[in-house]
């Protein structure tokens, strides 16, 4: 008798159904497994609908009468969902050989209530492995390697294996964030308060394509928005500084600044006003920050820049406090008073 959880891969999509029917083809090939395909089309404004219903996968379909953004549309599909286990996916994912089993692993053992693969790119270089975030705003990826799991405090969910009984429960992603940024930073903080595990699966790996979302002035303006929402919520977690990680604690930086370069003063200055800096020796660092920088402080490759790091305002040092104010960045010499909430006065718990 097969006793394995019966298993939803939840797919959200909102156009451009050439990634969809990628992520379908690479599913069809390389999940032997037994599963279910549910594509959620968030109201897109083309095809995805009518060639996701064709897709030889036979996946079952829903049409929302609006574009819920990830989360939401990821609340629909759960809603919809009869297995024990589901897996959220964005539609811009390709899965590789072997990717289910490792993953679902940690949710069958109870080890874990939210496991994630290793995000890489087509050519299988890693581009996020999950972080844990200390109280200055710095990041520290998780440790890689060929086997086993390993906890985190945050991971994209552009593909997160979880029980549906857990999920429910949690409330789901909160649909305060909008169409999307920062829900899934806000539900591994709802977890690791609840002194529960989120894990990163080394042996599963998914190609990830990330590019585009920020390209509007209003998803910039909304990614910044829900940034600051997830830090008042959720900084009192945190513990430890950049030069060290854990013990001890201090306060939320106002902003986050990436400088490349050998620009001391600037970097002095910014520390001086509570401004977490990361200082890169050249712009392809970048694309391991994973958007995650408010301003950008170059004197050279400002195109190169603006390509690897959508998000964030580029500047040259002396355009620095415009690029600040832009940004939504406050500078000031005191840090932010301490706020101690409960889960409860923070966070709707209903969908």
């Amino acid at each position: 008798m097969n006793t394995a959880p019966s298993v939803t891969l939840i797919v959200v999509a909102y156009g451009r159904p050439d990634l969809l029917e990628a992520l379908l083809d690479s599913i069809t090939e390389h999940t032997p497994e037994a599963h279910e395909i549910l594509v959620v089309d968030n109201a897109s404004p083309d095809d995805t609908y009518e060639r996701a219903s064709r897709h030889k996968s036979r996946p079952r379909l829903i049409k929302a009468g609006k574009n819920l953004g990830y989360g939401g549309g990821a609340n629909l599909g759960i809603r919809a969902s009869k297995s024990d286990i589901v897996i959220i996916m964005n539609s811009d994912l390709e899965v590789t050989e072997g990717w289910l089993s490792p993953l679902l692993r940690p949710i069958e053992t109870n080890s874990a209530v939210i496991a994630a693969p290793l995000y890489v790119d087509e050519n299988g270089h890693v581009v996020e492995s999950g972080a844990s975030l200390t109280a200055d705003g710095h990041i520290h990826p998780a440790e890689i390697s060929s086997t086993g799991s390993v906890p985190v405090d945050h991971v994209s969910a552009a593909c997160w294996a979880v029980k549906r009984s857990w999920f429910e429960r949690m409330g789901g992603f909160d649909s305060s964030y909008g169409l999307g940024y920062y829900e899934d930073v806000d539900l591994c903080a709802v977890a690791r308060s609840n002194q529960e595990v989120v894990v990163v699966v080394n042996e599963s790996r998914v190609i990830h394509r990330i590019g585009g979302s920020f390209s509007s002035k209003a998803a910039r303006r909304l990614s910044h928005r829900n940034h600051a929402r997830t830090e008042t919520r959720w900084y009192w977690m945190r513990r430890g500084t950049q030069e060290n990680p854990w013990p001890g604690e201090t306060a939320v930086p106002h902003g986050r600044v990436a400088v490349i370069g050998d620009h001391p003063e600037v970097v002095s200055d910014l520390r001086s006003r509570n401004i977490s800096v990361a200082v890169l020796d050249n712009a392809t660092e970048l694309s391991r920050r994973s958007n995650r920088d408010d301003v950008v402080v170059t004197e050279s490759e400002l195109t190169t820049v603006a390509d690897l790091a959508p998000r964030a305002e580029v500047a040259g040092p002396e355009d620095l406090e415009k690029a600040l104010l832009r940004a939504g960045v406050a500078p000031s010499p005191t840090p932010p008073r301490p706020r101690f909430f409960s889960i409860a006065a923070t966070r709707s718990r209903r969908w």
